[in-house]
């Protein structure tokens, strides 16, 4: 399949907009070993993503699809289109281009494992397996416990200056957001002395959109769009697997807990101790053999 060869591809969608998508790993792999990773929407791009999931390359093609506005990814004329909804529905076009009745496997890390949620909850029939990393649950509040790791960390000379930029160095710009990012990083983390250095090594010299933070937070954080995403976790059918770091203070495993208990009742949940946001930088031995028997079974 010429659309599955390795490098970076061209999508052009009936609804107008120009996607991107990169190939990587094991391309002669059956369809049935095919893995859709999709990146965040908030304008991160997809190398922390690649350099992520290295392990998975000797067995499986995966697939990094860059959402609308990203990483040369076209924008939507209509800036209110920036939903986790819509970046679902552009996933289900992709589906179609590639000719295929289901995605065997679904994966998506923070704001990109909320997408594929959205594409479980809309289209159940066209997805097989579904693995959500320390992702965002829209429709549930965490911030009590958000406020909880920071109060437990008031003094922790590993953090205090993370805390402090995290509402004092609000970003405007592309330039101001990786700048911002690179500040707030630690709190992100269990142990930042240890893996910041190695974040930051896999991001690299990638840029950041501003834009498609300022919009998709605008989209997002409406109590319709919450209550979609909460009413629509019954109708998940996909097998689904949730990994979480138990130190995760921006993405809280509240959000594991409750999309199980809200609706996606058989998921198997899995919350890695003394981790934060990327399980895989800090838990990786655990993290690859979870997913790898999930995606085995």
């Amino acid at each position: 399949m010429s659309q599955l060869s390795p490098g970076t591809h061209i999508f052009n969608a009936p609804n107008g907009l120009i996607f991107r998508y990169t190939v990587r790993g094991n391309t002669t792999a059956s369809h049935d070993q095919m893995v859709l990773i999709q990146c965040p929407g908030w304008g991160i791009g997809p190398r922390y993503l690649q350099s992520a999931f290295t392990p998975l390359e000797n067995e499986y093609t995966l697939v990094f699809f860059h959402p609308r506005g990203s990483a040369g990814s076209s924008r939507p004329a209509n800036s209110s289109a920036m939903t986790s909804f819509d970046m679902a529905a552009d996933l289900e076009l992709f589906r179609q281009y590639l000719n295929i009745d289901r995605f065997p496997a679904m994966l998506g890390h923070s704001h990109g494992g909320t997408i594929v949620l959205a594409y479980a909850e809309m289209f159940p029939h066209h997805i097989v397996t579904l693995v959500l990393i320390d992702h965002r649950l829209l429709g549930h509040d965490d911030s009590s416990s958000f406020m909880r790791f920071r109060e437990e960390r008031k003094g922790d000379v590993r953090f205090n200056e993370a805390y402090h930029a995290l509402h004092t160095d609000l970003p405007t710009n592309d330039e101001e957001l990786k700048e911002y990012m690179t500040r707030i990083i630690p709190i992100y983390f269990f142990d930042p002395q240890t893996h910041v250095p190695r974040y930051l090594e896999a991001i690299g010299d990638e840029g950041y959109s501003f834009w498609c933070l300022e919009k998709m937070r605008e989209c997002d954080r409406t109590v319709a769009i919450g209550k979609r995403m909460i009413d629509g976790l019954k109708d998940v059918t996909a097998a689904t697997l949730i990994i979480f770091g138990g130190q995760d203070c921006q993405c809280t495993m509240e959000n594991a807990e409750q999309t199980r208990n809200l609706g996606v009742h058989y998921a198997t949940v899995v919350i890695l101790d003394q981790c934060g946001h990327f399980p895989w930088l800090e838990k990786p031995d655990e993290t690859f053999i979870i997913i790898k028997d999930f995606l085995g079974g």
